[in-house]
């Protein structure tokens, strides 16, 4: 499978993921809400390694990578469910975040790993945001 199936079967477990993100959000503590969240995926990600690799790579720089890509998953989740809980819904608010977290992105792709910025790239953002911002001008 290439990367397009990847990805396909990727969006279709966040959409899922992010249903079950905001019914989490009644949880009065998101700190705790997080916690059972990564607990859970750390559970998968220890069993999923089990089954299907059991390599073990010797490359601090990256592993140093995968942690600190790790750290920040956790912490946009935290927010995440922080946004959920006091935010107008679901309908909304995951898409900010998934159109910010991608607008910014772009940006650091440009600044810190001397991507080229497309103008198919550009006009995608600009569609992004119009669509960002329609939704919140029918609140």
């Amino acid at each position: 499978m290439n990367w397009i199936g990847y990805s396909i079967i990727a969006i279709g477990i966040v959409g899922i993921s992010d249903i079950f993100r905001k019914l989490a959000s009644h949880l009065k503590d998101p700190f705790f809400t997080n916690l059972v969240f990564q607990l859970s995926a750390t559970t998968f990600a220890i069993i999923t390694y089990f089954i299907f690799s059991r390599k073990v790579e010797n490359n601090p720089k990256d592993i140093v990578f995968a942690i600190l890509g790790g750290i920040t998953i956790a912490a946009f989740s935290l927010f995440s469910f922080k946004a959920l809980s006091t935010g107008p819904g679901a309908s909304v608010v995951i898409p900010v975040l998934r159109v910010g977290g991608i607008a910014l992105l772009v940006v650091l792709g440009v600044v810190v790993l001397k991507e080229k910025l497309s103008l198919q790239t550009f006009v995608g953002l600009i569609f992004s945001s119009i669509g960002i911002y329609l939704l919140f001008s029918n609140k």
